[in-house]
């Protein structure tokens, strides 16, 4: 097999790709005993039809047609290995010659993943933020503890106050007019927490069990009734019922309560050390994201529009699975947003470009610098996923041939080189910065909430 390479407009090569003319005749010796088994002909039993009869019922042309279906997924195959391309969508083929005893000739035009050029990538200039786990934070994670352990007392003779559970009923109107979801009975309401109608819930406080109030507040600019947002609602409340919050002492019976823990001296050191663990993990991204931002910054590529629209698509398929989790859906979401989902879809279309610029940067460094994946990584990595599975075994042969094997190894090999270019830059120690930088915007940090969740 001969190949001849074509680049004819940027990221765009021609392969001309010749087989054979050995292999040509044995796919279409292949082929017409394929036909035979499948083609019904009078007078002869199927699998025993002779060639020159099966050209006469099928034409010589679908005999042929029929060998091009193994030989060029095969021979294009090997031409993209033999060349070391990396194609980035399904090729256009173009059949130029192919006849028995003759070699097959064909032309597969396919776009591939960009060229890039590199600038320095070397001795990155890196800041890492000194830090340290203050008593007040882990006090503050304990708080929150307790919180979530909080239990609501009947208290109808006290005033309500921020914080109390509170039930009423209510209506509201806007020009006299009621709208969607503006009635309801026995609403539970936390005072002060965030709701459907900000800020009435605060306009209960002081207020007793069984009052009646009549309160305005602006709705918001966002709210998820068009037709009134940004509007002046009127609502009319009547206290039902009214719920004091009591917090649970804080002593060793809690901390057997709510963890593994014997004495609330451990746990205290436990909150301590999830503290420590998701501040060192925050500083390390805020230092990826400045090593990757940089790389980027120094390199030239010119982004693929079919990769940008690839991975916006992508984007917009986790989210809506995101969507679904939360009870609602990528449907209810454009409608609320009164937007189709192309539009959305297209909104995400900088930041995905932003993203396959940096992958196609990390691979071109790890490319040029030789950076592999340990085989033994990977696989403990797939041990990690299996592990969700009810059948690991069958779960890992099927990622050996879905594709998500070989994404997992991609997306570790990134990692590696991320590591690879932390471990050649000059790091210098600084200050805590009062604000995060843009550095550290792709990526997120870990709540209170999150760190209580680790006890």
């Amino acid at each position: 097999m001969s190949v001849k390479v074509e680049h004819v407009e940027k990221n765009m090569v021609c392969l001309q790709v010749e087989v054979d003319k050995d292999k040509v005749n044995a796919a279409i010796t292949t082929a017409v005993r394929s036909l035979a088994h499948r083609v019904k002909v009078p007078g002869f039993r199927r699998g025993r039809v002779p060639k020159n009869i099966l050209e006469l019922t099928v034409g010589k042309d679908a005999i042929l047609s029929e060998a091009l279906e193994s030989l060029v997924p095969e021979a294009y195959s090997r031409a993209v290995e033999e060349e070391d391309l990396e194609p980035i969508d399904s090729p256009e083929v173009e059949v130029v010659t192919i006849e028995e005893g003759t070699p097959l000739v064909f032309k597969a035009t396919v776009p591939v993943k960009p060229e890039v050029t590199l600038g320095d990538y070397k001795g990155l200039a890196i800041d890492k933020e000194k830090f340290s786990v203050e008593a007040e934070e882990v006090e503050q994670v304990l708080h929150n503890l307790r919180e979530r352990q909080a239990t609501y007392e009947v208290s109808n003779e006290e005033p309500i106050a921020t914080g109390d559970l509170v039930m009423v009923d209510f209506s509201g109107t806007v020009d006299g007019k009621p709208f969607e979801g503006s009635k309801a009975d026995n609403m539970p309401l936390v005072i002060g927490a965030p709701g459907f109608f900000p800020g009435l819930s605060e306009r209960l406080v002081g207020a007793k069990h069984g009052d009646t109030l009549e309160v305005e507040i602006p709705l918001p600019e966002d709210f998820h009734v068009s037709a009134v947002a940004g509007r002046k609602a009127k609502f009319d409340l009547t206290v039902k019922d009214v719920r004091k919050k009591r917090l649970a002492k804080l002593d060793d019976e809690f901390a057997r309560d709510i963890s593994d823990f014997d004495t609330l001296a451990e746990l205290k050191a436990n909150c301590e050390q999830q503290l420590y663990e998701t501040k060192k993990q925050r500083i390390q991204e805020k230092m990826e994201a400045q090593a990757i931002k940089q790389v980027v910054e120094r390199s030239e590529v010119d982004v693929p529009d079919i990769m940008t629209k690839r991975r916006a698509r992508s984007m917009l398929n986790s989210f809506a699975r995101e969507l679904e989790y939360r009870g609602t859906s990528l449907e209810k979401y454009c409608e609320l947003r009164e937007k189709t989902e192309e539009e959305v879809k297209q909104e995400l279309f900088p930041t995905a470009r932003d993203l396959v610029k940096q992958e196609l940067v990390l691979d071109a460094i790890a490319k040029k610098e030789n950076i592999t994946v340990n085989p033994d990584k990977l696989e403990q990595a797939l041990e990690g996923l299996a592990a969700a599975e009810q059948d690991s075994e069958q779960a890992k042969e099927r990622w050996r041939h879905d594709g998500t094997r070989d994404a997992l190894a991609v997306n570790l090999l990134r990692r590696e080189t991320i590591n690879w270019l932390l471990q050649q830059a000059e790091i210098t120690e600084v200050d805590p910065k009062l604000d995060d930088d843009a550095d550290a915007d792709n990526n997120k940090d870990k709540t209170d909430s999150e760190q209580e969740e680790n006890q």
